[in-house]
């Protein structure tokens, strides 16, 4: 396994990657990614065990409600690239069925995760393409390469051409997993490709944005300063790929299975700590009413049990995926998709709900509160001190604590981000639905209504 400080060397293999139009030398000391490494490393350090046989669990290939209890529990104790490794689980997933089309798929799966597990590399989820006009199908496209694409096939590998859209920790992670972002048809086998690439693979360029906030004091900013992390845009510029790492290369009709397997563990992520978040909400809501003095209001009551119960359906939903996850041939388990994509459905639709409570609580104060540089000022601060002190032995400074807190976490730098990726992360709304629906039991809800009727 690396520890912290390897981890930060390993970023300095000559990858491409830019943020504000400046290309990066080393992405742990650039100002605007340097906390995100320092996230990352702090994961490895926390791992790290010397042992030549250890591994992070998130490569553990759960076949027990126990393997994933301890998965789940590795991952919330792990930065967000340890969740995006959710491709190599989308890959293992699926990796009986691909095995069934050319047997050296499944074994080039398995060899590559267990590479990722020896030598202790993240890999990002690279899924979403330029796309283009999103009328038309890939092979449809003005530009051929708005859906990365097979440009060439030679005797070792293959050569691909193309984008990939808001990939998570692309500039920190090794890996970068590349997957068909939807079902192909006959004719656009050049686009039904799978693969993993190095980042730092000649002609891969990596364009980078992120949440980290651009202010020098980040007290004002509790949440991004501590927990952000950049989103690249990957450009594909004739890139080589042996064949050991292509999981796929022109049988179109198994793109969508890669692609609705990722889509089930990065929606399997998200569901299974949507409880914890949610009852983080409610303690925020909780705590707000105290500061203010109406913990006992009716009203406030009310608002704090309609989000105890989205806290509860929301971890309800994750343990009814569990309680009906499927094994697949190669006895991988995995969380059932019915489940985990109507919680994701609820969690997404109801969110802003919960924010909107919170909102309604907190009040005005929650945008307009002094800075923890106003608070701290010798001229202004004892004013500030005097005037924002609160119900009930609230300081003025714990006041602006979790003020600011709820600020960043719902209506500022983060707040925004999260408000975005909380919906889109997995697929958005509709693609919750058309999943949902396709694996509910239609068939046998038609049969209840007919008896019912008597028909």
């Amino acid at each position: 396994m690396m520890t912290g400080e390897q981890y930060r060397a390993s970023l300095r293999d000559g990858r491409r990657c830019y943020i504000d139009g400046e290309l990066i030398e080393d992405p742990g000391e650039h100002p605007l990614l340097r906390t995100a490494v320092t996230s990352v490393a702090g994961t490895y350090d926390r791992f790290y065990d010397p042992a030549p046989d250890a591994f992070h669990p998130m490569y553990t290939i759960p076949r027990t409600r126990e393997d994933m209890d301890a998965r789940v529990a590795a991952l919330g104790q792990s930065d967000i690239t340890a969740g995006t490794t959710a491709a190599c689980m989308a890959l293992v997933d699926v990796a009986p069925e691909l095995g069934k089309l050319r047997p050296e798929y499944r074994d080039r799966i398995y060899a590559f995760f267990e590479w990722c597990k020896e030598q202790d590399v993240r890999c990002s989820e690279a899924i979403t393409d330029a796309k283009g006009h999103r009328r038309k199908r890939p092979s449809q496209q003005d530009d051929p390469d708005a859906y990365v694409r097979v440009v060439d096939r030679q005797s070792d590998g293959i050569v691909i051409r193309g984008a990939k859209l808001h990939i998570t920790g692309a500039p920190l992670v090794h890996e970068q997993v590349v997957l068909p972002t939807k079902s192909m048809k006959p004719g656009e086998e050049d686009y039904a490709v799978a693969c993993s690439v190095p980042t730092n693979a000649e002609g891969l360029h990596i364009v980078n944005t992120t949440n980290a906030p651009r202010g020098e004091d980040v007290r004002h900013f509790p949440i991004s300063s501590r927990t952000n992390m950049p989103e690249g845009l990957l450009v594909f510029d004739d890139v080589f790929v042996p064949h050991d790492r292509v999981f796929l290369d022109g049988e179109t009709s198994h793109a969508a299975s890669l692609a609705h397997a990722l889509g089930l563990w990065e929606r399997s992520n998200a569901v299974a700590y949507s409880g914890s978040s949610a009852d983080r909400l409610v303690g925020l809501a909780s705590l707000l009413a105290e500061m203010n003095g109406a913990a006992d209001r009716t009203d406030i009551r009310d608002r704090l049990s309609e989000m105890a119960i989205f806290a509860t359906m929301c971890r309800a939903g994750w343990e009814a995926a569990m309680a009906n996850a499927r094994t697949n041939e190669d006895g991988t388990l995995s969380p059932a998709s019915l489940y985990v994509s109507a919680s994701k459905f609820y969690n997404a639709e109801l969110h802003g709900r919960m924010v909107d409570i919170l909102h309604d609580i907190a009040g005005a104060l929650l945008v307009e509160a002094p800075t923890m540089a106003d608070h701290d000022s010798d001229e202004i601060g004892p004013d500030v001190r005097d005037h924002l002190a609160g119900e009930g032995g609230w300081t003025a400074s714990e006041r602006l604590k979790l003020l600011h807190y709820v600020r960043d976490l719902t209506a500022d730098t983060y707040g925004g981000w999260i408000a975005v990726t909380e919906s889109l992360a997995g697929g958005g709304q509709y693609a919750q639905r058309l999943v949902t629906l396709r694996h509910y039991d239609l068939t046998h809800a038609k049969e209840l209504a007919r008896k019912a009727v008597g028909l």
